[in-house]
């Protein structure tokens, strides 16, 4: 900017390709209160335009672009299954159970993933100095470049659980397992058997659905997320959290509804990102939030 020369030039292949994506899935009703799912499906995605193009910086933390990237691949599979007790007014319906109002149904899910060529912000090299790619990396600051991870495999289970003990209330429970690491990466051979970056292990959640006199719902909710890795080595740590939040609506009318809404209500410290220098940023805090919802 001082000189106004210009430094930078970069100019890119055009680029055109196709890809396949089947898909096939069966649902069984093996008994009334049962119902049994099972999906394959083999999908694709294309690295975006930030990915192919664009380079950022986070404080002394460089990521470069790479416009040799590569489509994601991804082979899959679910094996899921539910159980359902159906609410006293409709037990005797002729419908199956899967389709009638449930007062209480248990849920599991496995699931299996197999990607290639997932994208990732792989850490090349570490500062003080400079470099061909990332030109000066500052002390204590790391140079990353989007590259393609030639194996990771995406594996767990999630369970589901679901009590209506009145027309007014209803609770639900939730939690995932779910194990993601690197398989294989010729790029990067030290991140095999590392943590994906930002996907935790744990997670589940515990709501509810209540009616109250004089036509108001309340809907408080509790979230907890696990410990995950912010970075491709698995060194930064983002810490788990609960979070709580809570909200109270009440229908005007057939069509509007007034609500008011307090998101993490107890202003828990969530980390959603940290760099190499200590920096760290953190989710919304404790958030208001009202006003009129409208649906026709």
């Amino acid at each position: 900017r001082a000189t106004g020369n210009v430094l930078r030039d970069d100019r890119y292949a055009d680029r055109d390709g196709t890809a396949f994506s089947p898909s096939a899935g069966l649902v069984w009703t093996p008994a009334d209160a049962w119902r049994v799912r099972a999906n394959a499906q083999r999908s694709f995605r294309r690295p975006t335009l930030n990915e192919l193009y664009r380079p950022f910086r986070v404080g002394p933390n460089i990521t470069e672009a790479n416009e040799a990237l590569g489509t994601e691949r991804v082979t899959s599979a679910e094996l899921a299954g539910e159980w359902s007790l159906p609410a006293a007014s409709s037990a005797h319906s002729n419908r199956p159970a899967s389709q009638r109002a449930a007062r209480f149904s248990l849920g599991a899910a496995l699931f299996w993933n197999d990607l290639r060529d997932a994208v990732g912000n792989v850490t090349r090299v570490r500062g003080p100095g400079t470099y061909p790619l990332f030109g000066f990396v500052p002390a204590g600051g790391v140079g990353r470049q989007r590259l393609n991870l030639e194996r990771s495999r995406v594996r767990g289970v999630e369970l589901s659980a679901r009590w209506r003990p009145t027309p007014a209330a209803t609770f639900t429970a939730d939690y995932l397992f779910n194990e993601a690491e690197v398989t294989r990466a010729p790029v990067a051979p030290t991140l095999v058997g590392r943590r994906i970056a930002q996907v935790p292990r744990h997670s589940a959640a515990l709501g509810a659905h209540v009616g109250l006199p004089g036509g108001f719902t309340l809907t408080p909710r509790v979230r907890f997320i696990g410990r995950q890795f912010e970075d491709d080595e698995n060194q930064l740590i983002l810490g788990a959290v609960v979070i709580g939040d809570l909200s109270v609506s009440r229908k005007l009318s057939e069509h509007i509804e007034l609500f008011l809404t307090a998101e993490n209500v107890g202003n828990a410290r969530l980390e959603t990102g940290r760099t190499s220098d200590g920096l760290v940023n953190t989710g919304t805090p404790r958030f208001l939030l009202g006003g009129l919802r409208g649906s026709w």
